[in-house]
């Protein structure tokens, strides 16, 4: 076991007493400061919860899979592309590839199995990555999840609309896959290679350079994926309209195809929601950690 206590890990200042507190970079460092004992019982309870998310959202997948009989990816057609995951299925393995890791990184630092602060940069950042990259899917799907279809101010459909560019729906997708993967781990990486050689002006420039790169990522990703969640909840509303008036025409007072409709709506939401939540906070929290650092 290695204690990673060094300049970059442990922020040291004196008080006005001469007293010296050291506060902990507990991304990657949990011992030798301050607050030690509460990052530790922190770190257990959080690697517990992030456990139980974990198996909650793969036994949840295994039912939708399994149970329910719904496969992962979409049917095919010729306005999907190769990249096809349902919205439900792709939140949940969003779910146990961040907690998974999490879990994992944790663990890690209750244990010190870090042998350098490199190794425990990469593992901070891993959750991240493949997380970022997992999201990328669930994009993808409320894409190919919204019908080709537009409708008029009274609420009537007129034609089909073109589909997506499926080709270029992959290509980004593919690319948007991969570019956590080829900036966030290099800039991980070079952090954590010059906090062991204890220069510490070049580990917290390419630690801003990395958070940086992170949260514009988090913030162009929320854009995109509110923009298309916003486009699918308006067709949804245009098709409820829809089906309410025809039921109101033909004298029936409850559907429960429109209640199937708002229920599917609510359940896309409520994880995009989730999503974006979770993002903005993330992103509020890098820019003070960039700033404080």
């Amino acid at each position: 076991m290695v204690r990673l206590i060094n300049n970059f890990t442990l922020l040291c200042r004196k008080t006005e007493n001469g007293e010296e507190i050291c506060s902990c970079d507990f991304r990657v460092n949990i011992y030798g400061c301050e607050h030690s004992e509460l990052y530790v019982t922190s770190g257990w309870i959080l690697a517990i919860m992030s456990i139980l998310a974990t198996i909650m959202a793969s036994g949840l997948l295994i039912y939708l899979v399994k149970v329910r009989k719904q496969p992962f990816f979409l049917p095919a057609s010729n306005e999907r592309g190769w990249i096809r995951p349902k919205p439900m299925h792709s939140y949940h393995l969003l779910v146990i590839v961040y907690m998974a890791l999490e879990a994992f990184h944790l663990i890690a630092l209750e244990v010190e199995l870090y042998p350098n602060v490199k190794a425990a940069e990469l593992g901070n950042v891993l959750s991240m990555i493949f997380s970022s990259s997992a999201a990328i899917l669930y994009t993808i799907s409320i894409v190919y999840a919204t019908p080709n279809v537009q409708f008029n101010e009274n609420y009537e459909l007129l034609c089909k609309k073109y589909g997506p560019n499926i080709l270029l729906v992959d290509i980004i997708g593919i690319l948007l896959f991969l570019l956590p993967v080829v900036t966030w781990f290099p800039l991980s990486s070079l952090t954590g290679e010059y906090a062991d050689r204890n220069d510490i002006e070049a580990a917290n420039y390419y630690y801003a350079a990395h958070y940086i790169a992170i949260v514009f990522w988090e913030v162009i990703y929320s854009m995109v994926l509110i923009y298309f969640w916003y486009k699918l909840m308006s067709v949804i509303k245009s098709y409820i309209k829809v089906i309410e008036d025809r039921n109101i025409s033909s004298g029936v007072t409850s559907s429960s195809q429109v209640q199937s409709i708002k229920k599917s709506a609510r359940n896309i939401t409520t994880p995009v929601m989730a999503i974006f939540g979770g993002l903005l906070s993330q992103a509020i929290i890098y820019i003070i950690m960039i700033s404080i650092h």
